[in-house]
């Protein structure tokens, strides 16, 4: 841990390229008996200007420079360009089309909010916001916004933020409570603020992922990719922040600067019959607690679930069946959470419960409208020696009595009335396994 009273050197790699290719056609080589001459060339992207190597098209200098191809039908216009497949090299691609203004909505779960003074406006996806705007958002919400210049925000539940224009092309987020997680391009162009600001505390971003939350005249930061300059609001004192750190600044303005936890170890994801989704950390636990968090993109700008917890054990409320992505990390003792262990899930939780209760097996699953379903148990695998083929007539549990002391194959169909499809829902073995 540092504690930060001054400033402090903390040094990390930086910098990258349009594409491979491009950065490939910037050197020029040279054999000399066998030796290979690499000298850099002429050509540069400064604050302003993209200089034009062969191979470049407009669509990838946009996805460089503003993390999507979709502006270049801008950066044509603006510097008139007649065909944007065919740039011709060494000219300049003129860049400042482009701040973070306006800011859309990309997606939002629960309820998120335009706070105004004549009355609250309910957030809806592809809605514009625009500077000195105010968003809130409930309890088990979440917003994901982006900004025109690629840059991306997710604001969880129970946030309140206020969106500043910084300078003619920059951006302050004024955390007045909750959390915000950003996503920066790592070539962002200098001279392109984007900041996190508190009464307690400013981050000064350049290029990075990194969390930060405000709570108690508390500001927490947790870096997972690149840099993030910490200062306090009572001095000029400025703290480093790099990948794999987080940091705290109280309302004295000190700075402690900590590593991050290390992702959590031997996780183990359950379906419950009733949609629900089960986390247990079977390994010995981490700091003060956990968080956990479900997504339907990988990148988690989607969250649909966000949980915390002070013990080994994680539940969420129920969820139609499908592929989602999890993450869970670990809260040290200053509130930071650490490194994210990341799944994909396939949760199917249309699972048969089955129980022995002394001479008789109880299955159990959950029932839906238009849908009937059937249990049916086999002598073999392959379902080609039948026992029992069954349609339950209600929805409680199903007790099947006086079967065989063999090894019995058992499985629940289900056929949808509204389009004849059978699907199995599960399958399993009985008195070999037992369950």
């Amino acid at each position: 841990m540092r504690n930060i009273d001054g400033g402090v050197m903390n040094k990390r790699k930086s910098g990258s390229s349009l594409k491979a290719k491009s950065l490939l056609q910037r050197f020029s080589g040279v054999v000399f008996g066998g030796v290979f001459l690499l000298t850099w060339g002429l050509s540069y992207a400064s604050d302003t200007h993209h200089q034009v190597m062969p191979g470049d098209t407009l669509w990838e200098i946009s996805e460089y420079y503003y993390g999507t191809p979709d502006e270049w039908p801008t950066l044509q216009q603006i510097n008139a360009i007649a065909d944007p497949s065919k740039l011709q090299p060494n000219t300049l691609v003129d860049l400042n089309a482009f701040g973070p203004f306006p800011l859309s909505v990309l997606y939002r779960s629960g309820e998120a909010w335009l706070v105004k003074d004549g009355g609250d406006t309910l957030l809806e996806n592809g809605d514009i916001i625009e500077a000195d705007s105010v968003i809130q958002t409930g309890p088990g919400s979440a917003l994901t916004v982006q900004m025109r210049d690629g840059a991306r925000a997710v604001v969880p539940s129970n946030s309140r933020i206020v969106v500043k224009r910084e300078g003619e092309r920059g951006i302050t987020f004024q955390l007045e409570r909750g959390e915000i997680e950003s996503y920066v391009p790592s070539n962002r162009m200098r001279g392109r603020p984007y900041n996190i600001e508190t009464s307690t505390g400013v981050l000064g971003v350049r290029g990075t992922h990194f969390r930060a939350g405000y709570t108690d005249e508390i500001l927490l930061a947790s870096v997972y990719e690149g840099n993030v300059a910490a200062q306090n609001r009572m001095s000029t004192t400025e703290a480093p922040v790099s990948e794999g750190e987080g940091a705290r600044i109280d309302e004295t303005g000190s700075i402690q600067v900590v590593p991050l936890l290390p992702p959590p170890e031997g996780v183990d994801i359950t379906s419950l019959s009733n949609e629900s989704i089960q986390i247990d950390i079977m390994l010995p636990m981490q700091g003060q607690a956990y968080r956990a968090q479900i997504a339907s993109d990988p990148n988690f700008l989607a969250i649909i679930r966000d949980q915390r917890s002070q013990s080994s054990q994680i539940r969420f409320d129920p969820l139609s069946p499908g592929f989602y992505h999890l993450r869970i990390a670990a809260i040290d003792e200053f509130g930071i959470e650490g490194n994210s262990a990341i799944f994909v899930i396939h949760h199917h939780g249309n699972r048969v419960s089955v129980q022995q209760e002394e001479n008789a097996w109880i299955f159990e699953w959950l029932h839906r409208a238009h849908i009937t379903y059937r249990l049916q148990l086999a002598a073999d695998r392959e379902f080609t020696r039948v026992l029992l083929d069954y349609e339950p007539q209600n929805n409680g549990p199903l007790k099947i009595s006086r079967l065989p002391g063999n090894e019995i194959f058992w499985r629940v169909v289900s056929l949808d009335e509204r389009n004849d499809m059978t699907v199995v829902l599960d399958t399993g073995t009985l008195n070999d396994s037992g369950q």
